[in-house]
């Protein structure tokens, strides 16, 4: 039989009505606590020069990156160097 209970000022405190007669052998054992879940990272594409963009934190799946949306942001990084090489007004 297992009865739900909890500690107070050192004391085992049961849920709900039980009772026992005075002198009942019990086992107490703990419940681990639930550890809190992370909070989430904020999600970011970031870009490294010399390698593909990837996504950092946030929840798998919030971003979609196709080929054709990796192919863009490449693009708009080689478009950045060049204008830096080419001294062009932004």
């Amino acid at each position: 039989m297992e009865i739900p209970g909890y500690i107070q000022n050192g004391v085992v405190i049961l849920e709900g009505d039980r009772t026992f007669p005075e002198g009942t052998r019990i086992c107490v054992s703990a419940i681990p606590q639930t550890p809190a879940s992370p909070q989430p990272l904020a999600t970011e594409i970031v870009h490294e020069p010399g390698r593909l963009p990837y996504v950092h934190g946030g929840t798998p799946g919030t971003w979609v990156l196709t080929n054709e949306a990796i192919a863009q942001i490449l693009d708009e990084e080689d478009v950045g160097k060049m204008k830096g090489m080419w001294n062009v007004p932004t």
